[in-house]
């Protein structure tokens, strides 16, 4: 998949749950009119309505951002963990599903839910916050690269394992801080400490930094480079690695951002 596949995908999706909508707005509408149900039908129906109209304006807007793309160059064989620069969007779901993407547009792979479930569209993004989840990193073919486990509750403990399921590490939030911004530490398995995280306050930049202090990868929103834009929309989030980065950090800092945003959409 590239980021024009991604649009098209998004667009489609919107319009379908517009007309999905828009038919049970009209079902209430019929079913009032032969006195199947009763009560106020403009109050019945207005939030079918109004959802219809949002959903259809979101997939007019993703069709337009298809037609503005410029030709993509995409990179062929390009390797997950091998990126420095990764840009995150997410695909309609019950739960997490955060798109990796290179900036010329090419996909390097996903972060999902091990255990998606039709139900979980019913539960409130306040009550899915403290519910536990399972993630898996895939590269762009599909092939497994890493598992997340996120402890629910109103703090992220996340413990990291490869594609076999050893043992990485674990990140573990500050209880004090973290309900302002996102401050905690990442443990190599053999319990010492690896990297913290030092943000500003909320989450909209962050830095991942070693014990000694040195900086190995950064997170930010609402800036890009001026070509990144002409594929990527305003506000999409930007992962980027400093070229020393290994393996292990870059799957472990992945997880901090599926325990992070796992909330979020576009």
């Amino acid at each position: 998949m590239n980021i024009r596949e991604y649009y098209q995908k998004t667009s489609v999706s919107n319009f379908h749950a517009s007309w999905i909508s828009l038919v049970l707005a009209i079902a209430f509408f019929i079913c009032h009119a032969f006195t199947l149900i009763s009560g106020n039908i403009l109050l019945i129906t207005a939030p079918f309505i109004v959802l219809s109209f949002f959903q259809f304006t979101n997939h007019r807007i993703y069709e337009h951002r298809i037609k503005d793309l410029p030709v993509l160059s995409v990179e062929s064989g390009t390797e997950c963990l091998q990126s420095e620069n990764f840009l995150l969007t997410f695909m309609p779901a019950p739960t997490l599903r955060l798109l990796l993407f290179t900036p010329n547009g090419s996909m390097l792979g996903e972060i999902r839910d091990r255990n998606m479930k039709w139900f979980m569209w019913m539960v409130p993004n306040t009550l899915s916050i403290l519910l536990p989840k399972r993630y898996e990193l895939v590269n762009h073919e599909g092939h497994l690269l890493a598992m997340f486990n996120v402890r629910g509750g109103l703090t992220n403990k996340v413990s990291i394992m490869d594609h076999l399921g050893n043992q990485i590490g674990n990140y573990q939030e500050s209880e004090k801080k973290s309900l302002v911004k996102i401050a905690g530490m990442f443990y190599k398995n053999d319990k010492t400490d690896w990297m913290y995280v030092e943000t500003s306050t909320g989450l909209r930049s962050f830095e991942i930094k070693t014990c000694n202090g040195e900086k190995v990868a950064m997170y930010q929103e609402g800036w890009m480079p001026l070509d990144w834009g002409k594929r990527f929309k305003t506000n999409t989030p930007i992962l980027t690695f400093l070229s020393r980065v290994d393996g292990g950090a870059k799957v472990a800092i992945l997880g901090l951002c599926a325990a992070v945003l796992h909330h979020r959409s576009n």
